[in-house]
């Protein structure tokens, strides 16, 4: 359950997040189906508000143009599945602390850390490809 208490969020953070897809909101769905690691990519307040945009971490066959594949090194370090990748031409942005964000088992909604040099690449390549971003409603 989501609490005031936790941390603001900073880029390269992973975090529990109910990730609603580009594909899925499309057809008028506003819920996500899965709890699912999420990185964050960037911060900034909006009418004192803080915003948060995420990118999803799959485990399943994405396409290579559209995702970032994760280095054995950075996988074993950060222990996550051995098939992770992610994905950024698809986006979220919500409020913080918005419904959505889910706490793990230190009970907080971070579950590690990326290098700097990838979530900067994940965030250029938002921005040279101009990604639509699904804006989440709270």
């Amino acid at each position: 359950m989501p609490t005031s208490s936790w941390t603001e969020p900073r880029p390269g953070e992973v975090i529990n997040y109910l990730y609603l897809w580009r594909h899925e909101h499309d057809r008028g769905e506003e819920e996500g189906r899965k709890i699912r690691p999420c990185m964050v990519v960037g911060t900034y307040l909006k009418h004192g508000h803080l915003r948060v945009i995420t990118v999803p971490l799959t485990t399943r066959d994405y396409s290579p143009e559209h995702s970032l594949e994760l280095t054995p090194r950075v996988i074993e370090h950060l222990r996550l599945d051995t098939r992770s990748r992610i994905v950024w031409n698809d986006v979220n942005e919500f409020t913080w602390v918005g419904p959505d964000v889910r706490s793990g088992a230190n009970g907080t909604p971070v579950i590690c850390a990326m290098p700097e040099k990838i979530y900067r690449q994940v965030a250029a390549n938002i921005l040279a490809r101009r990604v639509k971003i699904t804006h989440r409603t709270e």
